[in-house]
């Protein structure tokens, strides 16, 4: 295969398995739903551009890498509120607000604001409203697909609602809630907002292995080590189960399901199962790594 064809399955293997189901488009009057063939057609163009001898020089790898390079998409971290979070409904009504109040509906505004002007993301994805919880298996899909769809994300915008100024990061409560941890592992790039979006640091991107950088506060805090913030890779150790221990999930089965990723196991989701679910991760990590030590934490 020459290096030209081997760029195009990667670029299609990059948009039908790595990016999510559906994104919004920032390029129009107002927030529209599209689906991968439509990112396909719009960075075509952009691919057929990359020089011959751009492609004749890189490997495998970096091929893949220059491809994530310019299909790009934002992908929100938050803590949801208790209501008027805008829903996948709202959006493909045209209403984008949900009744209740407008902070919900102002969070997904000011994050595609910043995706688009600090980024140059005309895309981005945000769990609240991008996926159709109304079809279990768009939902099914999303959940066991949600870490690597963050960590094929250009930038991962990480609202902190409760955090005014570094001091105040312990406190604040997206280090505590279940899915926000693979939201912090997975990406390879990452940026925290202040409650008035304003940066937490002067830092493009927070997620740096350097003696003064975030990384070094938000590992004390999670008691995760900077190694493993800044260059993790999924799998199963049992300290990686201490890290979920103390975070707290709405429904009970998310638990489980917000650790698929982390450990790279395959689990269906099944909402309703209540605490059984953790016991089919644990059945799953056994059958995967054929390890017992899930007994030892």
């Amino acid at each position: 295969m020459n290096k030209r064809a081997l760029l195009n399955d990667i670029f299609d293997d990059f948009v039908f398995n790595n990016i999510p189901i559906r994104l919004l488009h920032l390029g129009g009057p107002q927030l529209t739903f599209v689906d991968r063939f439509f990112i396909k057609q719009h960075f075509k163009p952009t691919i057929d551009q990359i020089t011959d001898s751009e492609i004749q020089r890189g490997t495998k790898q970096s091929l893949k890498d220059l491809v994530k390079s310019k299909v790009k998409y934002a992908i929100l971290s938050h803590r949801w509120f208790d209501v008027g979070e805008p829903t996948f409904r709202h959006v493909l009504d045209g209403q984008e607000a949900a009744p209740g109040p407008r902070e919900a509906h102002e969070k997904l505004i000011k994050f595609c604001e910043i995706a688009r002007r600090d980024y140059g993301c005309e895309f981005v994805w945000a769990d609240t409203c991008c996926i159709d919880k109304t079809s279990s298996s768009e939902l099914d899909e999303s959940i066991r697909s949600m870490f690597r769809w963050y960590r094929e994300s250009y930038i991962c915008i990480a609202y902190l609602r409760g955090t005014t100024e570094i001091e105040e990061l312990a406190d604040d409560e997206w280090f505590t809630r279940g899915w926000t941890l693979q939201e912090l592992l997975a990406p390879t790039q990452i940026k925290f907002y202040k409650r008035d979006w304003a940066p937490l640091t002067d830092d493009p991107n927070d997620k740096r292995d350097t003696p003064n950088s975030l990384m070094v506060t938000i590992s004390k805090i999670t008691r995760i080590a900077i190694g493993d913030l800044c260059f993790f890779e999924p799998g199963f150790l049992r300290e990686r189960l201490s890290w979920a221990s103390n975070r707290k999930t709405t429904r009970v089965e998310d638990k489980a399901y917000s650790l698929i990723g982390i450990l790279d196991v395959s689990l269906t989701v099944a909402y309703g199962e209540g605490s059984r679910a953790f016991l089919r991760l644990q059945q799953a990590i056994i059958e995967t790594y054929d390890s017992w030590e899930i007994f030892a934490w």
